[in-house]
């Protein structure tokens, strides 16, 4: 028992074996439609999870009732943030149409930067009044 030698390439064959086991590389599943639409549709490493185990939300460190309540804070800032692109309540034009007056109009003259106020209107979905106005 004295002055036992273990051999590299045993412990390197272990460490190796040990490793890929609990990587969960033996109970790999193959990727499917969902899984692809889980990876691209998840924000943080809790819904990703999630959605990686749909139905298993003890897999990700949580109750059913959290999995829940963190699904539907996602779902609800998912349909706020998806507005239609057809849908801007006339604010784009108005910008646009301040914008060729602003820089267009000779008299009577402009103050500010219309260029510049443009692209704060199209941030603001307003036209900034107070920065460029009409003398």
């Amino acid at each position: 028992m004295r002055g036992q030698v273990i051999a590299p390439d045993v412990v390197c064959a272990f460490t190796v074996l040990m490793l890929g086991c609990s990587s969960g590389a033996v109970s790999r599943r193959s990727a499917d439609s969902h899984d692809a639409y889980a990876l691209a549709a998840c924000t943080d490493s809790m819904s990703c999870c999630i959605q990686r185990n749909p139905g298993v939300p003890e897999a990700c460190g949580l109750s059913a009732a959290e999995a829940a309540v963190h699904m539907a804070g996602m779902d609800a800032a998912a349909k706020h943030t998806v507005k239609d692109a057809s849908e801007d309540d006339g604010w784009k034009q108005h910008c646009i149409d301040t914008y060729v007056r602003c820089r267009d109009q000779k008299k009577p003259y402009w103050v500010g930067d219309c260029y510049a106020c443009f692209r704060n209107c199209e941030g603001q979905r307003e036209w900034p009044y107070e920065l460029c106005y009409q003398r």
